[in-house]
Order: structure tokens, then sequence, then C-alpha cells
């Protein structure tokens, strides 16, 4: 008498039905993961900056002393200094600056390296916009000791406008929340997390959205 084995597994058939349900489920989560990350590297990037202007400010008040908020590209060293032409998207540091009511934007003698932070996240730009609504230029601003930011040290004009954006550029991700974000220092020195599209694009935005 024969004896019958049947075989396990996939036929050709059916393997080709899996791979092409394999291949449907793939291209809508893909790209939502995708999203998701995006969204998630965004929000992290922009909590960095927020933490360390509302960190900056804390400090001015309990040392009653100026803080600076600089660019550095040399942020990760034993002694990093401000940068006169960087970007802040390549690092920052916030230091203890100089003598009350007297900083330099200078990291010298008695001066206290408080923070340091490196480039931005991924494909994430940071770009920023000074009181006369200009990018670019030498990167920084300056907390007084009540915490109040200095609109002029030196004659450069301090940042109050910060525009992170990525591949996205202007893109809603969905119930008016945008792929970018600006960042507003408003007048007391708080920093303020815009990310609704209507206010991220606007026209009040000095820093231009994405």
């Amino acid at each position: 008498m024969l004896t019958t084995h049947r075989q396990a597994g996939f036929n050709v058939i059916e393997l080709m039905v899996v791979l092409f349900v394999a291949s449907i489920l793939m291209s809508v989560g893909l790209p939502s993961f995708g999203t998701f990350l995006a969204n998630n590297r965004m929000a992290t990037s922009a909590n960095d900056v927020g933490v360390a202007l509302h960190g900056a400010r804390t400090e001015a008040i309990k040392q009653r002393a100026d803080v600076t908020v600089c660019a550095s590209t040399n942020w990760n060293t034993a002694n990093p200094s401000c940068s006169n032409t960087a970007a802040m998207s390549l690092g920052w540091i916030i230091f203890r600056d100089g003598p009350l009511n007297n900083p330099n934007l200078t990291v010298d003698g008695g001066d206290e390296i408080l923070y340091a932070h490196g480039p931005m996240n991924g494909d994430v730009t940071l770009t920023v916009a000074d009181t006369a609504n200009v990018i670019g230029g030498r990167q920084f601003l300056n907390f007084a000791s009540t915490g109040f930011p200095r609109a002029v040290v030196g004659g450069n004009n301090t940042i109050f406008n910060f525009q992170l954006c990525d591949h996205r550029g202007d893109h809603d991700t969905g119930g008016g929340i945008a792929a970018g974000r600006w960042i507003q220092l408003t007048p007391t020195g708080r920093p303020q997390i815009h990310r609704a599209q209507d206010e991220v694009q606007a026209g009040a935005n000095p820093a231009g959205g994405c």
C-alpha cells in the first residue's frame, strides 16, 4: 500500500499572493513610518532649541549674570568659543558672559561654559533672524540678569527668531500642523514654539518659513 505525504509550505501561487499582499502593506506602512520619524526628529530638534533658550534665561536670572548663546564650530572641544561667521545649525554654546551688564560675546577669563550642543538632527536645518529681520551674520543672543533678552550687544543685533525646516518644506502634516517650526523669543525672553502651518508660514515670521 502506497503512503502519500502532503508537502508542507507554500506553492508558487500562494507565495506570489503573499508577496503581493506584503508589498501593498509595505507601500502603505513605510511612508507612514517615515513621516513618523520625520515628525519626531523635528519635534526633538525644536525642543532642543527651546530648552536651550529657556535654560539660558533661567541661568541668567539664577546667577544674576549675563548669559550668551552663540554659534560655535568647536562646541565639543575643551575650550569652545563663539564663531563670528558660522551658523547655529552647526552647533552652539551657552556661557556666562563677562562682568554684569557688560557682555562681550567672547568666552574669556572668568566666563563659564554652561552648555554645549552639536549640529541639528538629520536633515533638519536651522536658520535665524534678528530684530532687524536679517538672516545670517553673527548668530547669538544674550540674556541680561533680569532674564530679558538684549536687542543689541556691541553693535550686533541679537537673534529673536529661529526657523527649523526639513526636506518636506512647506508641508501640512495633518490638522494644520506644519512640518517645520518657528521659535520666537518673546520680549520677556521666553521661547514660544509655533507649529501651526498658518503661523510658521505667515508673513509675521521674520525667518521666512520653510
